[in-house]
C-alpha cells in the first residue's frame, strides 16, 4: 500500500476521534472526516492538546495519539447501546419452548411473564426456575388467552413476539416517565 494511503487512513481516524470527542467538548471543532489534514483538523487537534495539558503543536505525536484514542474509546463506551442478547432464534422454524425445556431462555420467558403482572395479576407469583414446568405452561396459556393466541401452553414465534412486544413496551414507557 502506498505511503499516502496509510497517511490518509491515519488522518481519517484522527478526524473520526476528534469529531466524536467534539460532541462532548464544545470547544473542539468538528473536523471533516475526509483524510485531508487541513486547518480545521489542526485546530481541533490543538484544542484537544490544550484541554489535555499537552503542548499545542497541532501534530499527533505518540502521547497525543494514545490519549486521543483512549478518550475516543471512553466516549464510545459512554454512548454505546447495550449489546443485544439473542435469546430466541431470529428465524425459529420448528423452534418451540415447551414443557421440560430448561435454560436461560426459559428464565427470560418466566421473568418477562412475571414483569407483565401489572396486566395479568395471576402472573406475579410465577416462580423463576429456568425450567418450563406446569406453572410456566399455565402462565403461557393465560397470556395466550388474554392476547387472542391459540392456547396451547407452548411458546412459538407468535407467542414469543407478543410477549416481547408487551415487555418492551412496558419498559419503553418506563424510560419516558
Amino acid at each position: 500500500m502506498p505511503e499516502y494511503a496509510n497517511q490518509t487512513s491515519a488522518v481519517r481516524n484522527l478526524q473520526r476521534y476528534l469529531r466524536r470527542l467534539s460532541f462532548g467538548e464544545s470547544t473542539i471543532p468538528d473536523p471533516p472526516i475526509d483524510g485531508i489534514f487541513d486547518s480545521r483538523t489542526e485546530q481541533a487537534l490543538r484544542e484537544f492538546q490544550r484541554l489535555r495539558g499537552f503542548p499545542m503543536t497541532g501534530h499527533a505525536d505518540r502521547q497525543t495519539w494514545e490519549r486521543l484514542y483512549e478518550d475516543y474509546r471512553a466516549a464510545q463506551a459512554l454512548g454505546a447501546q447495550p449489546q443485544r442478547v439473542a435469546l430466541f432464534p431470529v428465524t425459529p422454524d420448528g423452534y418451540m419452548l415447551d414443557p421440560n425445556t430448561r435454560g436461560f431462555v426459559v428464565t427470560a420467558l418466566q421473568y418477562m411473564l412475571r414483569e407483565l403482572s401489572h396486566n395479568h395479576k395471576e402472573l406475579s407469583d410465577l416462580p423463576i426456575t429456568g425450567i418450563y414446568d406446569d406453572a410456566t405452561a399455565k402462565a403461557v396459556r393465560l397470556f395466550q388467552s388474554r392476547n387472542n393466541i391459540p392456547e396451547d401452553g407452548l411458546v412459538g414465534l407468535l407467542t414469543w413476539n407478543a410477549l416481547t412486544d408487551q415487555y418492551n413496551l412496558l419498559f419503553l414507557r418506563a424510560d419516558r416517565e
